[in-house]
């Protein structure tokens, strides 16, 4: 969906794209660059099967590249740079701001404890009492991801939803020790909350007022109804490989990690910023250093990659040079911040490359939560372009059972069925032997336990295949909701097991109770 090719139409469309930013690039990408980013949108949008994407490129200077490629809803509307989409945890970056502008301010101070402005968040000498505001932007407060997703579909939409989701985990607690990278929404959704308690008004009007508008951020928004008067993208699912248009809840609990509507221009003023010591269009949103903090690393994830602020920062290996200096070669690696935002129905990417003036923002209104890598290759793909390198493939680094496992739920139901199908018309067969001389209960054993132990012993296997993706029995609404296909397979598999391992299970007792016929 997006491409590029020709010379000399690409200078006029160029031309009619940045007419319609707010910000006039002083360097605009070259032809050949801006084809060949075209070129590889188009190629991988259509191997993705992406309804609808927006793509902005900036600089320091302004925006460099602003389209949209296909449509944003059924009814064939066009994608457009200012076209909103949820841009899912892409928001933990304009929170990250909010947070820093109070700290840059000395209202909020990173290494006291949330309990020290939340007097009820964690009891006394417990380890969620000893969660600082440090470890939430860390990501290493102990909170779990699954802790961070168990509300994702809590339709509850009152005023105090944010603060109703921060009183849940705080009663929960962490389900690790404190100090250890795990990446949870959790703590971004407290991050929000505390937002709110110390400048003393709604998450929503803080982030209103001193970080949306301060850049200038017209099309994006903090309530999904907001959202879609102006122009919400419709979401897609892929429904066992199909896009279908479907709706996810929106959860107001979890707007500060998750769900905050943007449009890519929008997102690009952000990066804008990073790029401009802190300020868009003159106006300062944070001081230069209060920015550069933005982007450094807080914790380790691996000895080469690191996380802070909503970003991951790590070499841009694929992107790497040798370069002939007055000493000698040497090998040259960009670091990249960057981050991915995935929602059951949205994909979306960003990516920041402040020593080569590179900032990157991908929106697409599809995704495959269950398969997703290639869904986040796209921004820093043309991050490598970008730098000279050749467009890379998309590939996929999900294992096989993310990739195939609608399948094998498919071909698990219709082995399960015939195999059901098969046993009830043995049974009748048998059963039919009404006038045979009883034999023991062997035969009622080989004829109808065995094939209930099957169905029972494949029922504990596919749930242990389940709890080994870090599901539980807990999950199965959530999942019939955001996963709608797999949730389907688990429905089914389960209630047709049960049902014949109850029916199957009264027919032998019957059985047993009356003797067993004679066998053919």
């Amino acid at each position: 969906m997006r491409r590029t090719r020709p010379a000399l139409v690409l200078a006029l469309i160029a031309t009619v794209t940045l007419a319609t930013s707010p910000v006039a690039a002083k360097g605009p990408l070259t032809a050949e660059k801006a084809d060949a980013v075209r070129a590889y949108l188009r190629e991988a949008l259509d191997q993705l099967g992406v309804p609808g994407a927006a793509v902005v490129i900036v600089g320091a200077d302004g925006i460099k590249f602003a389209e949209g490629f296909g449509t944003a809803r059924d009814d064939g509307t066009k994608v457009t740079p200012q076209t909103p989409f949820e841009v899912a945890s892409l928001s933990k970056q304009l929170t990250s701001i909010g947070a820093m502008r109070l700290v840059s301010s000395v209202e909020l101070d990173l290494d006291r404890t949330v309990r020290t402005y939340v007097d009820w968040f964690g009891a006394d000498g417990s380890q969620t009492a000893k969660i600082t505001v440090r470890d939430l932007v860390a990501q290493t407060s102990g909170f779990s991801e699954r802790q961070g997703v168990t509300n994702r579909i809590d339709g509850y939409d009152a005023d105090d939803a944010l603060e109703r989701n921060v009183r849940r985990l705080s009663s929960e607690g962490p389900e690790h020790a404190s100090g250890q990278y795990e990446y949870s929404n959790a703590n971004y959704d407290i991050l929000g909350y505390l937002i709110a308690v110390v400048s003393g008004q709604s998450y929503d009007a803080y982030m209103q007022e001193h970080v949306l508008a301060l850049m200038q951020m017209r099309h994006t928004h903090l309530t999904d109804a907001e959202a879609r008067a102006d122009g919400l993208a419709q979401g897609h699912y892929l429904f066992f490989g199909r896009p279908i248009g479907y709706e996810i809840p929106f959860v107001r609990g979890s707007v500060p990690s998750s769900f905050i509507a943007a449009s890519a221009e929008d997102l690009g003023h952000v990066l804008m910023a990073h790029l401009n010591g802190g300020s868009y269009e003159g106006m300062a949103v944070l001081d230069p250093s209060a920015m550069a903090d933005l982007r450094r690393p807080l914790t380790h994830i691996d000895p080469w990659s690191g996380y802070g602020w909503g970003w991951f920062t790590y070499p841009l290996w694929d992107a790497g040079r040798l370069e002939d200096g007055a000493d000698g070669s040497s090998y040259t690696v960009p670091i990249i911040l960057e981050h991915g935002g995935s929602h059951a129905t949205y994909a979306s990417g960003m990516a920041l490359l402040p020593d080569d003036d590179i900032g990157v923002v991908v929106l697409m209104n599809l995704n495959d939560e269950n398969a997703s890598s290639r869904f986040y290759q796209l921004h820093t793909g043309i991050a490598q372009i970008l730098l000279g390198r050749p467009a890379p493939t998309l590939a996929s680094y999900d294992d096989f059972l993310a990739q195939n496992g609608k399948l094998v739920g498919l071909a698990w139901v219709g082995l399960l069925v015939a195999f059901v199908v098969w046993s009830v018309r043995r049974y009748r067969r048998w059963r039919g032997d009404s006038h045979s001389t009883p034999r023991g209960a062997w035969p009622i054993v080989r004829r109808m336990v065995l094939p209930l132990a099957i169905v029972v012993a494949q029922l504990v296997a596919f749930w242990l295949l389940i709890f080994s993706r870090g599901a539980t029995f807990s999950d199965v609404p959530r999942l019939a909701v955001l996963s709608p296909d797999i949730g389907l397979i688990v429905i089914v598999v389960s209630l047709v097991s049960l049902a014949w391992i109850m029916i199957g299970a009264i027919w032998t007792v019957r059985l047993l109770r009356r003797g067993s016929p004679t066998l053919a």
